[in-house]
């Protein structure tokens, strides 16, 4: 059930979503499939696929109904919209062969990053991250300064989703995240990946698939001063 203070989500392998999945002539809406029309990869036309189905099957599994029943709007340079349910708010990514879904009542953002071999992290350190995130890798060897700096890089673009914000390397210079036992931003790490999920302190997140440990959180602030509300 959803309500006040629960955020649903999910995570899991694209591949896996579309073998599970009825074809999708039954059940994408017309804004979908202009959507996926001009997507020439099949990596990137896989992932819109799955990622539309897993919001699709995170509603069935929260709300109830069967998936393909759910409709589904696509705006452009939008998250998906529940189409006849306005409460209702969704937010999806995709990296790699993977996909994640979040669903709530409020605005709500996630982002799921599987990081690239070969990623010059020194150098989207420098142009990325503020001088005081720079000193979150002091003392991190090259796996440890991977791993932070993906950790950073979806704890920002999920506070940006939240808020329908615009992502760039001077906008995400203009974003402080620092560890915050009380902060807004919660992130987790898998085998290969790292995901954040940007809601109210004080919402559940209620974990629909395998929820991995090692959850910790984070604040937000902007331009010297308090993060804005949503």
């Amino acid at each position: 059930m959803t309500g006040a203070g629960v955020v649903h989500v999910a995570c899991g392998e694209a591949a896996a979503l579309l073998a599970t999945a009825p074809p999708p002539a039954h059940w994408l809406s017309a804004t979908e499939s202009r959507r996926l029309a001009p997507l020439q990869s099949a990596q990137r036309r896989e992932s819109f696929l799955a990622a539309r189905w897993q919001a699709r099957w995170l509603l069935a599994q929260a709300i109830g109904g069967e998936p393909s029943q759910w409709a589904l709007d696509a705006p452009n340079d939008a998250p998906p919209r529940v189409l006849g349910r306005p409460d209702l708010l969704l937010s999806v990514s995709h990296s790699g062969s993977l996909v994640a879904t979040a669903l709530a009542p409020a605005a709500v953002g996630i982002d799921l990053e599987v990081p690239r071999p070969g990623r010059d992290i020194g150098g989207l350190r420098a142009l990325c991250c503020t001088d005081s995130e720079q000193a979150l890798f002091d003392g991190l060897d090259a796996d440890r300064s991977a791993a932070m700096f993906h950790e950073l890089w979806t704890v920002k673009e999920s506070w940006l989703k939240r808020r329908g914000d615009w992502l760039a390397p001077s906008r995400l210079q203009q974003i402080d995240a620092a560890p915050d036992e009380q902060g807004e931003i919660r992130t987790w790490r898998g085998p290969h990946w790292h995901m954040a999920v940007c809601t109210d302190a004080s919402t559940q997140i209620l974990w629909w698939t395998h929820e991995p440990a090692g959850a910790r959180r984070w604040s937000v602030r902007v331009d010297g001063a308090g993060a804005r509300p949503a």
